[in-house]
């Protein structure tokens, strides 16, 4: 430890003069060659000044310029050396392609450095082009970095020899002094291991942190496996709220998770844990349990749909890797069984719709070409004329009432204002009143003063359908009674009649768009099946409820419940 210690402080010294040392050579290496570049300057400016006076033939008075430490050369703008003070200008090279003096041509003025492999010194020029097309070229010899650095060396080894010598003397003392608080420190921690409280030592700031962790080091422990359980209770707590099932098995098809979705779509026990037993426990289903094993062994994924005891069921099996090795499996279970019937409804609505228009278009067109081609008597004209306009109507009520519903469904943003029920009834009673009469059929309203949050549109059309329909299937001289009554924070509306009544098997269907009980009485009675299923859309649109009480030959009564805030 203490030979290590010894190491370090002498390397440590040793590297910081060494640095240092360098870094004062480069400061000084650059302001040195920096003063030379400004005497350089200075001087060809005063000789600029001197060879305007002197005419080219007479340049040989200047030769000894060259004692001074500056070389002077004369150059032509073609690179013809005609001057130099150190050379005889006919044994030097055309110094056109000299970097100083294309500079001085281009610009006025040029300079390089050049190093000289025979004297191992760098060379500066300086190049001024003079007004006679002349160009002034000054040089001088200047140290490398090298050769100041060589010069110092023998100092700097003289710097280091004496650090290794102060570190040898003071090494063992420095060494005491640091290992004493490490010591302590130690001490201290197995004090903290064996459940002491960290008492205060006399230590270096440095190791203060380290201490210091140790001394938390349970505490960060105890942290995690807080962090950990926390992490495993969210994660419980997303897979259990969540609609799709979840499952994650190891290669050998066991079970790690599976959430309370899975198990309920899949058909399981949801009492009982899964978890550590074969998939196929939980799914006995064998397309699934296929793709399952082909995901794991072909480590391809798999995209299933199936129908499972009534459900529709789209399963997702990614495999699990890790650095190419497979781990298990990821399954997905989603239970689209509603968007299914959804689209099934949606497709015999269609169906509905392309029948419903099609049956009166046909009837309209079939008697119109009879009439056109000249087929039908002039005494049964009237009376195809008369058909072909109720076959319009009932196409128009048809098309009006599609229309309501589609605006129900398309309505995002409810809108609500306060409306009185009972109002709304007794001006509807009014409206179908003569509807009533021409069947003498007793229409009455009972009740009193109901005010809900509403849509004034919509329950009138609500009631008018209701009342309509109890009118149209009551027989002549029958009863339809409309009743509005409050009971604390919901509006009760009841319209019963004393009519044919529905059979007990169509009474799950009848606000099913297009339904109807009988075909023949609703062809009658212009009824399009849209009625009641506008109805409910309606109710639906309140959030409230319906009701259907039914008794074939005897009557029917429907009550609708509407929460009066909401």
């Amino acid at each position: 430890m203490k030979k290590r210690i010894y190491l370090n402080i002498s390397f440590l010294a040793s590297s910081a003069v060494l640095c240092v040392s360098v870094l004062l050579v480069t400061i000084f290496y650059n302001f040195y060659i920096n003063e030379q570049k400004r005497s350089i300057k200075d001087y060809s400016h005063i000789m600029v000044n001197v060879l305007e006076t002197i005419e080219l033939e007479n340049f040989e008075s200047i030769t000894n310029i060259g004692n001074s430490g500056y070389r002077l050369t004369i150059v032509e703008t073609n690179g013809k050396v005609v001057f130099d003070t150190a050379t005889d200008p006919e044994y030097l090279d055309n110094h056109i392609e000299r970097e100083e003096i294309i500079e001085a041509l281009e610009q006025g003025y040029g300079e390089s450095i050049r190093y000289s492999t025979t004297i191992e010194r760098n060379t500066y020029y300086y190049a001024i082009l003079l007004p006679n097309n002349l160009i002034l070229r000054i040089s001088r010899d200047i140290d490398t970095m090298i050769s100041v650095f060589i010069r110092i060396i023998p100092g700097i080894f003289l710097i280091i020899v004496s650090i290794l010598i102060i570190s040898f003397i003071i090494a063992p003392a420095l060494t005491r002094k640091i290992l004493k608080p490490l010591e302590e420190t130690t001490l201290n921690i197995e004090g903290i291991i064996s459940g002491k409280e960290l008492r205060e030592v006399n230590t270096y700031d440095e190791l203060l942190p380290f201490i210091q962790a140790v001394s938390k080091q349970n505490q960060e422990i105890k942290k995690y496996i807080k962090a950990l359980k926390e992490r495993a209770n969210t994660m419980e707590a997303i897979t259990s709220n969540m609609n799709e099932g979840l499952i994650i098995v190891d290669k050998n098809k066991n079970i790690l998770l599976a959430n309370p979705s899975s198990i309920r779509i899949l058909g399981g026990i949801e009492r009982l844990s899964y978890t550590n037993n074969s998939f196929i426990r939980l799914c006995r289903n064998m397309e699934i349990n296929e793709a399952l094993h082909d995901c794991i062994n072909l480590v391809e994924s798999r995209d299933i749909t199936i129908n499972l005891s009534d459900k529709y069921l789209n399963i997702l099996i990614n495999p699990i890797m890790d650095e190419g090795s497979i781990l298990g499996a990821l399954i997905l279970v989603v239970d689209y069984t509603e968007k299914h019937m959804l689209e099934m409804a949606r497709r015999e609505f269609s169906s509905n719709v392309s029948h419903e228009l099609k049956t009166p278009l046909t009837i309209i067109n079939g008697y119109a070409e009879m009439i056109e081609t000249g087929m039908v008597k002039q005494d049964d004209i009237k009376r195809f004329s008369r058909i072909i306009r109720e076959e319009g109507t009932r196409l128009l009520y048809l098309i009006d009432s599609i229309m309501k519903l589609s605006k129900i469904e398309e309505k995002q943003v409810k809108e609500y204002f306060p409306i009185d029920v009972y109002s709304i009834a007794k001006d509807t009673v009014n409206k179908l009143s003569i509807a009533a009469l021409d069947k003498n059929i007793d229409l009455k309203v009972s009740g009193n003063e109901a005010i809900i949050n509403g849509n004034q549109t919509m329950i009138e059309e609500l009631l008018y359908n209701l009342i309509d329909n109890g009118i149209k299937y009551t027989r002549p001289f029958g009863r339809v009674s409309v009743s509005i009554e409050k009971y604390e924070d919901y509006c009760y509306i009841k319209v019963s009649d004393t009519g044919i009544g529905i059979p007990k098997k169509d009474q799950d269907r009848v606000f099913e768009r297009f339904y109807t009980v009988d075909k023949s009485r609703s062809r009658k009675t212009q009824s399009t099946g849209l009625g009641l299923s506008i109805v409910k859309h309606i109710v639906e649109y309140h959030n409230g409820t319906i009701e259907l009480r039914s008794e074939e030959n005897k009557g029917t009564e429907i009550t609708v419940i509407l929460p009066s805030n909401f």
